[in-house]
């Protein structure tokens, strides 16, 4: 190859690695929005009134005023029982218990029926993304569910950080960085992103507790994660990797896939990331 199409290699393949890392860091803002559907520090209040309608204008009809007061009270509904959903599956998912829509109606969305499917939809969304879990369907007929760990993991870290709260959505969001990041993320460019989601290293996140001490410590202990010095690096540097707990437990396409649905987009829209999911989809056959 002469050194012109080498170069123009090389820009193609920086141009993707860097529109990749853009989507990630969207799709790290959507799963942050989704996160922040559980409110402040305490994960518990409230979420706030949605703004997105914008104030209506003095010229405003009384209709238009009616449909504008109409609209954010739906959403504030929906938003509280959003959130009530969610604690009351984190629970059955703690207790190892399964949940019906009848038993969702009648203990958590009383009296806000007809709001089931867009409370369902929103509650469903924040689990995956924030929590690294996926609500199954067991029977379509009395539509029966139960919680599951995304990816097939079978870590779910409620014995560290803030006890009691799956960290499986912590761990995916790191395998997916190290991917996107062509299979080895440096610490500098990991925690880069992770602050862009509000994440630091010493400093308590209200879902996961310190983020840093599970990264560096329990994700590493646990085998999900592959912590190195890198070579002849001064200050040293460190760099991280998949550990053979999720090579065994996951692929590189469900990764490519989880990845690609939070940005909405399609995983061949990322040839080079899914050529190697693909590749190692073919070695595990």
């Amino acid at each position: 190859m002469n050194p012109a199409e080498n170069s123009r290699n090389v820009n193609q393949d920086s141009t993707r690695s860097e529109r990749e890392t853009r989507d990630l860091e969207a799709g790290e803002e959507e799963a942050t929005t989704s996160g922040d559907v559980l409110g402040s520090s305490q994960g518990a209040q409230r979420a706030s009134l949605s703004s997105s309608a914008g104030v209506p204008s003095v010229e405003a009809s009384s209709s238009q005023i009616r449909e504008f007061y109409s609209e954010a009270l739906r959403q504030e509904i929906v938003n509280s029982k959003t959130i009530d959903l969610i604690l009351f599956l984190l629970l059955k998912y703690r207790r190892k218990q399964k949940t019906c829509k009848a038993e969702i109606l009648y203990m958590v969305i009383r009296g806000y029926e007809d709001h089931f499917p867009a409370i369902f939809t929103k509650a469903t969304e924040c689990l995956r993304l924030t929590f690294g879990l996926e609500i199954i369907e067991r029977n379509p007929r009395v539509h029966s569910y139960s919680l599951v760990n995304a990816l097939g993991l079978t870590y779910d870290g409620m014995l560290h950080g803030f006890r009691g709260v799956p960290k499986i959505g912590l761990v995916i969001v790191v395998l997916c960085i190290i991917f996107i990041q062509d299979n080895c993320a440096s610490e500098q460019e990991l925690w880069r992103i992770l602050n862009n989601m509000g994440l630091y290293a010493g400093r308590d996140h209200f879902i996961y507790g310190d983020p840093g001490v599970l990264i560096t410590e329990h994700f590493v202990q646990e085998g999900y994660l592959e912590c190195r010095q890198v070579p002849g690096s001064d200050p040293p540097t460190r760099e991280y990797l998949w550990g053979p707990r999720a090579h065994a437990e996951t692929t590189k396409m469900k990764v490519l896939k989880h990845f690609a649905s939070i940005v909405k987009q399609d995983p061949k829209s990322y040839p080079t990331r899914y050529a190697d999911a693909l590749k190692d989809e073919i070695d595990r056959t």
